[in-house]
């Protein structure tokens, strides 16, 4: 009897502690799976957005540009300061490139140098915008100024490259966000982080693009273009290539 009471406890010591340690390894369990849940759920950074933006930077002094293209079809071949410059196909834009501020712009498109006349300004942000009204391709500069941004939005750019058209952007069946937008001009504006349908309009005509999910510190552009005589919006999430000497 004086054995089973002495072990008696001390079995039912063991069955406890074995017991609670199931219960603490469970928990922790628990804890990781919720940790691993709330890091997946965790929304991208403002720090990452602008990372993508701006990628790696330059020194100081440099401009960005990058190309938009008003001819239908296949983009051309574009080089910027005698590098290639990829367009999107769907968008028929490039990304932004770092280029020297204060010094004259080398642009070729198709083997034909158009303009040595553009000199984007340190740290400004241009949109050249070319065309092929004839024989010959031509460019015009959209001056966007010095980037912003306001950590807890996305910004949106407006680009009317539509030819003889004061552009109006708005939410579909909802208010309107930019209005009497001439040509190869740009607004802009910060909004909240939303999805939504838009439409860009020139008199009775009109076309509709549905906004991406954006995140805080997102830049996102829209062209309004005209195309076999039909208005066409697009849109792209703007990117800067990574920075590397030329």
């Amino acid at each position: 009897m004086s054995v089973r009471d002495s072990t008696m406890p001390n079995s039912n010591m063991a069955l406890s502690s074995s017991s609670r340690g199931g219960s603490c390894r469970r928990l922790l369990s628990l804890v990781a799976v919720l940790t691993s849940l709330s890091m997946l759920m965790v929304p991208r950074s403002h720090g990452q957005e602008i990372g993508r933006l701006y990628a790696t930077r330059p020194p100081p002094g440099y401009a960005f540009v990058r190309i938009a293209t008003l001819s239908e079809g296949a983009p051309p071949r574009v080089q910027v300061n005698s590098e290639n410059m990829q367009l999107n196909e769907a968008t028929g834009v490039s990304y932004y490139r770092a280029v020297p501020g204060n010094q004259p712009l080398s642009l070729v498109v198709n083997g034909s140098t158009i303009s040595k006349d553009v000199v984007p300004g340190a740290a400004a942000y241009l949109t050249l915008v070319i065309a092929k009204p004839s024989s010959e391709w031509t460019v015009q500069s959209i001056d966007e100024g010095q980037n912003s941004s306001d950590g807890l939005k996305a910004k949106l750019r407006f680009f009317n490259l539509a030819p003889g058209c004061t552009a109006t952007l708005k939410i579909a069946e909802g208010p309107t966000i930019f209005q009497q937008a001439p040509f190869a001009s740009v607004s802009s504006r910060t909004i909240n982080p939303v999805t939504a349908k838009l439409e860009g309009s020139c008199e009775e005509a009109s076309a509709s693009l549905t906004l991406p999910q954006l995140h805080a510190g997102d830049y996102y552009s829209l062209f309004l273009r005209k195309e076999a005589e039909r208005l066409r919006l697009t849109g792209q999430l703007d990117e800067t290539e990574p920075y590397r000497e030329r």
